[in-house]
């Protein structure tokens, strides 16, 4: 049973990894049930096989709708849905992950108790939902992360509640079989905060899902053009390396962003006048991997904090689905940099100077679209080893 609150066709980057894993156990046999959200803070627009497993989803509630972020809101409504969030605990979906393990229980007492009681986050409260199931069933409980949550500083909460969160992280994961994270820096970090994980913890990575071929592109020797996916978070992704080394050139530029905060893409086009700075708005998940495709590059901006360090984005993984060269905004020795370094997907660094030559370069010949996809970087590769390790964790007396 796998409980998620992104989850298809709510159009988040959240929702791939557990549709795959439901996806994937479902195809090796595993009976599947999914218990997911339903959030009205994205587009329903997010199309996937959801064959082969249930799925029974759970409404927002008022509080939730209220206070989940949304890239359309004025400035207003986005600082009162901020303030409710901040006093939300554990986080602003609890409403709805209560209502997550009521249902599961449901379906429990109709269909009877699972093996495995799966939880992917964030949001964090799924996890305590799914902790409560588990305990209820005598299943063993999985918990998959990710993001890191108390330490986690792109994680808005009140002042009065930092000191509680890492206890209550320590507690949740603490009662876990299990758990996941997706890259090793953050595995990494879970057993430097707490070494009595040590020997349940698990990296998986994200991974491209198969069916995301990239269709031909086709260059336009008049002008890069690069394209950015996903939201910015105000200031705290920094795009500005890239944007002062694409101005530097001298050569038609165009960079489009899908799904990113209206304001912010304004100000950027404000700040630097001479790119051609377009805000496409939100698009069906479709559109916006077919214009990753067709891009001369795609951007990824993972920062530079310690902390993000550890950051492997899943967006990473969609962008090398595309085949497309990825300009990763990152430190070179972080997790996301040595994987894009490791399988040659293009450039990871915040110096302006090789984001420059890196630009020139594509400007000048282009790079041919990559067809084959690192086998380590599949969907299936990374889960199989949350099978395997599932499948001996079943089989202990």
């Amino acid at each position: 049973m796998i409980f998620a609150y992104w989850f298809p066709p709510a159009n988040a980057i959240g929702s791939s990894r557990p549709a795959a894993m439901a996806r994937y156990f479902a195809a090796r046999g595993w009976k599947v049930s999914v218990v997911a959200g339903a959030s009205e803070a994205v587009p329903p627009t997010f199309a996937a096989d959801l064959s082969g497993f249930e799925v029974d989803y759970v409404r927002d509630g008022w509080l939730t709708r209220l206070s989940s972020f949304r890239a359309d809101r004025g400035a207003l409504a986005q600082r009162l849905s901020t303030a409710v969030r901040l006093l939300s605990w554990p986080d602003h979906v609890w409403p709805v992950a209560r209502a997550m393990r009521r249902c599961a229980l449901a379906t429990i007492g109709k269909e009877g108790a699972p093996d495995i009681v799966l939880s992917t986050a964030l949001p964090f409260s799924v996890h305590g939902a799914a902790r409560a199931v588990a305990r209820a069933s005598g299943a063993l409980f999985v918990a998959d992360n990710r993001d890191i949550w108390a330490h986690n500083p792109y994680k808005w909460s009140a002042r009065l509640y930092k000191p509680l969160e890492p206890r209550h992280e320590r507690a949740m994961l603490g009662a876990a079989d299990l758990v996941v994270a997706v890259s090793d820096g953050m595995t990494a970090q879970y057993a430097a905060n707490y070494p009595e994980l040590a020997d349940r913890l698990l990296t998986v990575m994200n991974g491209v899902d198969p069916g995301e071929a990239a269709p031909p592109h086709r260059r336009d020797p008049g002008r890069l053009r690069l394209v950015y996916t996903g939201i910015l978070y105000g200031d705290r992704r920094d795009v500005t390396p890239l944007l002062r080394a694409a101005d530097s050139l001298g050569l038609p530029v165009a960079i489009d962003f899908y799904g990113s905060e209206p304001e912010v893409v304004r100000q950027i086009a404000h700040d630097f006048p001479r790119l051609a700075i377009a805000d496409r708005g939100r698009v069906a998940r479709g559109e916006a991997l077919a214009a990753q495709a067709q891009a001369d590059a795609a951007i990824l901006v993972v920062g530079t904090d310690a902390w993000e360090d550890t950051l492997l984005p899943g967006k990473l993984f969609e962008y090398a689905g595309s085949g497309r060269p990825i300009i990763a905004l990152a430190n070179p020795g972080s997790d996301s940099g040595r994987l894009v370094a490791r399988h040659e997907l293009g450039i990871a660094t915040t110096d302006e100077a090789e984001i420059a030559a890196f630009l020139s370069r594509l400007a000048d010949r282009g790079i041919a679209t990559r067809r084959e996809i690192p086998a380590a970087l599949t969907r299936d590769s990374q889960l199989r080893l949350l099978e395997t390790r599932l499948a001996a964790m079943r089989a202990r007396p």
